[in-house]
């Protein structure tokens, strides 16, 4: 995996940022501000982004994706440039979870002392259960 800053910048010429009017409360100034970005890439053609990469991307940022390209939407301030850095951050954090190799488990057995505490917890759980009985009168 290739370092995410690195690619970021990389990759800035290929994505573009839109604005358009935030929704919500705010009144006149909500009305007259432009202050939702949203950052699109069309990272199917993507030059620094090899095709394995674009699958996992694919794969795990579907909620993202349409078609070829993804939109990542942010308009939690009501400064634009702060939107921009959120989205760029947004974008840093899909790619790093999509890019994210996972780890392969290694098989481990139950230690020995594990498997006599369970025997010796069910045991004392039967004694338990098995004191609940009603007494049989033919048991005396």
């Amino acid at each position: 995996m290739k370092n995410l800053t690195q690619l970021i910048e990389q990759i800035q010429s290929e994505f573009t940022f839109e604005t358009s009017r935030s929704s919500g409360k705010g009144g006149q100034y909500l009305n007259k501000t432009e202050s939702r970005v949203t950052l699109v890439w069309n990272f199917k053609e993507s030059v620094e982004v090899s095709d394995e990469e674009k699958e996992l991307i694919r794969a795990k940022s579907k909620g993202y994706i349409s078609g070829d390209v993804m939109r990542i939407s942010t308009e939690e301030y009501r400064s634009q440039m702060k939107n921009k850095k959120k989205s760029l951050y947004k974008l840093k954090k899909l790619l790093e979870e999509a890019l994210k190799k996972e780890k392969l488990r290694k098989k481990s057995s139950i230690p020995n002392s594990v498997k006599r505490k369970r025997m010796k917890d069910k045991k004392i759980n039967a004694e338990i259960k098995s004191s609940r009985k009603k007494i049989d009168k033919r048991d005396f």
